[in-house]
C-alpha cells in the first residue's frame, strides 16, 4: 500500500511540475514589434500603422493581453520630440499606434516599446525626413 501511494504521488508531483511549466511558458513575458517603423517626413504621421504584440516565451501573440503598451524614442539622432498617442491598451494582445509624429529629421531612429513587467523591444532603425 504504501508502495502505491509513493507512486501516485510521484506521478501527480510529475503532471503538475509539467503543467506548471507548460503555463510558463504561456505567460506573457515581453512585448515585441509586430509591424516595424517605416521612413517617415518630419512632422507627419509615420505611414502604416506601428503593431506591438504582448507575446510569451513561444513568441505567440497572447490574445487574451490587454495591458498598456507605451512607445518612446530609443536612438535620436535628430533631436526629436515624439508626438501622437504614445500609450495604448492591447486589444486582443496587439496595441496599435496609428498616429505618431517626429518633429526633427534624422538617420537612424529607433523606438523602444514597453509595457509594466514585460520585456522591451526595440524597433528597426528608420530615418525621418525634412
Amino acid at each position: 500500500m504504501k508502495l502505491y501511494r509513493a507512486s501516485l504521488l510521484l506521478a501527480l508531483t510529475a503532471v503538475a511540475c509539467k503543467d506548471t511549466q507548460s503555463s510558463l511558458a504561456h505567460t506573457p513575458n515581453r512585448v515585441a514589434f509586430l509591424t516595424e517603423p517605416s521612413n517617415a517626413v518630419a512632422n507627419s504621421a509615420i505611414p502604416g500603422t506601428i503593431e506591438i504584440g504582448i507575446v510569451d516565451n513561444t513568441g505567440t501573440v497572447r490574445t487574451d493581453a490587454t495591458s498598456a503598451v507605451t512607445i518612446t524614442i530609443g536612438a535620436n539622432p535628430g533631436g526629436a520630440t515624439l508626438s501622437g498617442t504614445t500609450t495604448v491598451n492591447a486589444v486582443n494582445g496587439i496595441a496599435a499606434f496609428s498616429d505618431l509624429t517626429l518633429d526633427q529629421a534624422g538617420t537612424g531612429y529607433t523606438l523602444v516599446a514597453t509595457s509594466p513587467n514585460l520585456k522591451p523591444d526595440t524597433s528597426t532603425a528608420f530615418n525621418v525626413s525634412p
